[in-house]
Protein backbone atom coordinates (compact mmCIF):
# COMPACT_ATOMS: atom_id res chain seq x y z
CA UNK A 1 0.00 0.00 0.00
CA UNK A 2 1.35 3.74 -0.60
CA UNK A 3 1.99 5.54 2.23
CA UNK A 4 1.44 9.46 2.60
CA UNK A 5 5.20 9.87 1.88
CA UNK A 6 4.62 8.31 -1.77
CA UNK A 7 1.97 10.64 -2.34
CA UNK A 8 3.99 13.37 -1.28
CA UNK A 9 6.94 12.45 -3.35
CA UNK A 10 4.73 12.07 -6.38
CA UNK A 11 3.35 15.37 -5.64
CA UNK A 12 6.65 16.76 -5.71
CA UNK A 13 7.59 14.95 -8.91
CA UNK A 14 4.19 16.45 -10.37
CA UNK A 15 5.46 19.93 -9.67
CA UNK A 16 8.80 19.85 -10.16
CA UNK A 17 8.42 17.89 -13.65
CA UNK A 18 5.33 18.23 -14.32
CA UNK A 19 5.78 14.50 -14.40
CA UNK A 20 2.29 12.57 -16.26
CA UNK A 21 3.56 9.43 -14.54
CA UNK A 22 3.03 10.84 -11.51
CA UNK A 23 -0.48 11.86 -12.03
CA UNK A 24 -1.00 8.96 -13.85
CA UNK A 25 0.16 6.69 -10.32
CA UNK A 26 -2.33 8.90 -8.22
CA UNK A 27 -4.99 8.76 -10.97
CA UNK A 28 -4.33 5.01 -10.73
CA UNK A 29 -5.38 5.38 -6.44
CA UNK A 30 -7.93 7.42 -6.58
CA UNK A 31 -10.01 6.68 -9.54
CA UNK A 32 -12.01 3.97 -8.45
CA UNK A 33 -12.60 5.62 -5.23
CA UNK A 34 -13.66 8.74 -6.68
CA UNK A 35 -16.06 7.38 -8.83
CA UNK A 36 -17.70 4.57 -6.51
CA UNK A 37 -18.00 8.32 -4.30
CA UNK A 38 -19.64 10.17 -7.91
CA UNK A 39 -21.71 6.80 -8.41
CA UNK A 40 -23.52 6.89 -5.23
CA UNK A 41 -23.96 10.52 -5.64
CA UNK A 42 -25.60 9.91 -9.38
CA UNK A 43 -26.83 6.87 -9.70
CA UNK A 44 -25.44 6.19 -13.02
CA UNK A 45 -22.30 4.82 -14.72
CA UNK A 46 -22.38 7.10 -17.53
CA UNK A 47 -22.93 10.25 -15.65
CA UNK A 48 -20.24 8.80 -12.81
CA UNK A 49 -18.25 8.28 -15.83
CA UNK A 50 -18.44 11.39 -16.85
CA UNK A 51 -17.44 13.31 -13.39
CA UNK A 52 -14.86 11.30 -12.72
CA UNK A 53 -12.78 11.84 -15.26
CA UNK A 54 -13.99 15.83 -15.30
CA UNK A 55 -12.45 15.80 -11.72
CA UNK A 56 -8.71 14.39 -13.00
CA UNK A 57 -8.87 16.52 -16.03
CA UNK A 58 -9.81 19.72 -13.25
CA UNK A 59 -6.85 18.34 -11.19
CA UNK A 60 -4.45 18.08 -14.37
CA UNK A 61 -5.15 21.62 -15.44
CA UNK A 62 -4.96 22.93 -11.64
CA UNK A 63 -1.45 21.69 -11.65
CA UNK A 64 -0.08 22.48 -14.66
CA UNK A 65 -1.76 26.35 -14.17
CA UNK A 66 -0.28 26.63 -10.43
CA UNK A 67 2.69 24.44 -11.08
CA UNK A 68 5.55 27.41 -10.05
CA UNK A 69 3.04 29.05 -7.44
CA UNK A 70 4.04 26.92 -3.93
CA UNK A 71 1.03 29.06 -1.98
CA UNK A 72 -1.69 27.63 -4.48
CA UNK A 73 0.33 23.75 -4.67
CA UNK A 74 -1.83 20.62 -3.30
CA UNK A 75 -1.10 19.40 -0.09
CA UNK A 76 -3.80 16.55 0.29
CA UNK A 77 -4.23 15.14 -2.80
CA UNK A 78 -7.31 13.09 -1.21
CA UNK A 79 -8.39 16.38 0.20
CA UNK A 80 -8.16 17.78 -2.69
CA UNK A 81 -9.41 15.43 -4.92
CA UNK A 82 -12.79 14.59 -2.61
CA UNK A 83 -13.66 18.17 -2.84
CA UNK A 84 -13.55 18.57 -6.73
CA UNK A 85 -16.08 15.58 -6.65
CA UNK A 86 -18.11 17.05 -4.59
CA UNK A 87 -18.29 20.24 -6.26
CA UNK A 88 -18.99 18.78 -9.83
CA UNK A 89 -22.05 16.35 -8.86
CA UNK A 90 -23.38 19.66 -7.17
CA UNK A 91 -22.26 21.42 -10.56
CA UNK A 92 -24.54 18.06 -11.98
CA UNK A 93 -27.03 18.70 -10.39
CA UNK A 94 -27.56 22.57 -10.96
CA UNK A 95 -27.12 21.79 -13.96
CA UNK A 96 -29.54 19.02 -14.50
CA UNK A 97 -32.31 20.82 -12.11
CA UNK A 98 -33.69 17.06 -11.59
CA UNK A 99 -35.01 16.36 -8.20
CA UNK A 100 -33.74 13.04 -8.73
CA UNK A 101 -32.39 10.61 -11.32
CA UNK A 102 -33.61 6.98 -11.85
CA UNK A 103 -30.54 4.58 -11.91
CA UNK A 104 -29.12 2.45 -14.78
CA UNK A 105 -27.11 0.30 -12.94
CA UNK A 106 -27.66 -1.00 -9.17
CA UNK A 107 -24.96 -0.75 -7.27
CA UNK A 108 -25.56 -4.80 -6.42
CA UNK A 109 -23.76 -5.35 -10.15
CA UNK A 110 -20.61 -3.67 -8.28
CA UNK A 111 -20.58 -5.86 -4.92
CA UNK A 112 -18.89 -9.16 -5.49
CA UNK A 113 -20.21 -11.48 -2.93
CA UNK A 114 -18.14 -14.59 -1.37
CA UNK A 115 -18.24 -18.16 -3.41
CA UNK A 116 -18.54 -20.05 -0.33
CA UNK A 117 -21.82 -18.29 0.44
CA UNK A 118 -24.51 -20.45 0.26
CA UNK A 119 -27.26 -19.38 -2.46
CA UNK A 120 -29.57 -18.61 0.58
CA UNK A 121 -27.11 -16.32 1.87
CA UNK A 122 -26.65 -14.45 -1.29
CA UNK A 123 -30.45 -13.71 -1.87
CA UNK A 124 -30.45 -12.33 1.91
CA UNK A 125 -27.31 -10.43 1.49
CA UNK A 126 -28.45 -8.68 -1.55
CA UNK A 127 -31.80 -7.95 -0.47
CA UNK A 128 -29.85 -6.47 2.62
CA UNK A 129 -28.44 -4.80 0.04
CA UNK A 130 -30.62 -3.24 -2.30
CA UNK A 131 -32.55 -2.37 0.70
CA UNK A 132 -29.99 -0.44 2.43
CA UNK A 133 -29.24 1.62 -1.49
CA UNK A 134 -32.72 2.31 -1.34
CA UNK A 135 -32.50 3.67 1.38
CA UNK A 136 -29.26 5.77 1.05
CA UNK A 137 -31.16 7.23 -1.86
CA UNK A 138 -33.83 8.58 0.39
CA UNK A 139 -31.75 10.73 2.67
CA UNK A 140 -30.43 13.95 2.75
CA UNK A 141 -27.26 14.63 0.51
CA UNK A 142 -25.34 15.83 3.15
CA UNK A 143 -26.30 12.70 5.58
CA UNK A 144 -25.59 10.37 2.28
CA UNK A 145 -22.44 11.69 1.60
CA UNK A 146 -20.83 11.39 5.48
CA UNK A 147 -22.30 7.63 4.93
CA UNK A 148 -20.35 7.03 1.71
CA UNK A 149 -17.06 8.31 2.63
CA UNK A 150 -17.50 6.42 6.12
CA UNK A 151 -18.75 3.55 5.73
CA UNK A 152 -18.11 3.30 1.74
CA UNK A 153 -15.30 4.62 1.10
CA UNK A 154 -13.41 3.70 4.56
CA UNK A 155 -12.54 7.38 6.04
CA UNK A 156 -11.74 8.25 9.60
CA UNK A 157 -13.54 10.79 10.79
CA UNK A 158 -10.50 13.36 10.58
CA UNK A 159 -10.41 13.20 6.65
CA UNK A 160 -13.60 12.94 5.99
CA UNK A 161 -13.55 16.54 8.03
CA UNK A 162 -10.79 17.56 6.16
CA UNK A 163 -12.83 16.41 2.98
CA UNK A 164 -15.40 18.53 3.53
CA UNK A 165 -14.06 21.39 5.26
CA UNK A 166 -16.07 20.89 8.65
CA UNK A 167 -14.95 20.35 12.07
CA UNK A 168 -14.55 16.49 13.37
CA UNK A 169 -17.16 17.23 16.04
CA UNK A 170 -19.81 18.09 13.54
CA UNK A 171 -18.79 14.94 11.16
CA UNK A 172 -18.84 12.78 13.89
CA UNK A 173 -22.63 14.17 14.66
CA UNK A 174 -23.67 14.26 11.08
CA UNK A 175 -22.83 10.63 11.44
CA UNK A 176 -24.60 9.50 14.00
CA UNK A 177 -28.08 11.38 12.85
CA UNK A 178 -27.14 9.86 9.22
CA UNK A 179 -27.32 6.30 10.89
CA UNK A 180 -30.55 7.13 12.49
CA UNK A 181 -31.72 9.07 9.57
CA UNK A 182 -30.82 5.40 7.72
CA UNK A 183 -32.22 3.23 10.35
CA UNK A 184 -35.63 5.18 10.08
CA UNK A 185 -35.79 5.14 5.97
CA UNK A 186 -34.80 1.24 6.32
CA UNK A 187 -37.59 0.55 8.69
CA UNK A 188 -39.82 2.60 6.24
CA UNK A 189 -38.77 0.06 3.64
CA UNK A 190 -39.46 -2.81 5.54
CA UNK A 191 -42.70 -2.21 6.87
CA UNK A 192 -44.18 -1.30 3.56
Amino acid sequence: MQTPWHEKLLLYRLYRDRDPDAFGELYDRYAPKIYRYVYFKVSTTTEAEDLTAEVFLKTWEYVQRHADNPEKRIENFRAFIYRLAKNAVVDHYRQRREASILAEDSVLEKVSMPEEMSAVAKVTLASDMATVEIALKGLKDEYRELLILKYIEGYATHEIAKILEKQKGAVRVGIHRALAALREEIEKIENK
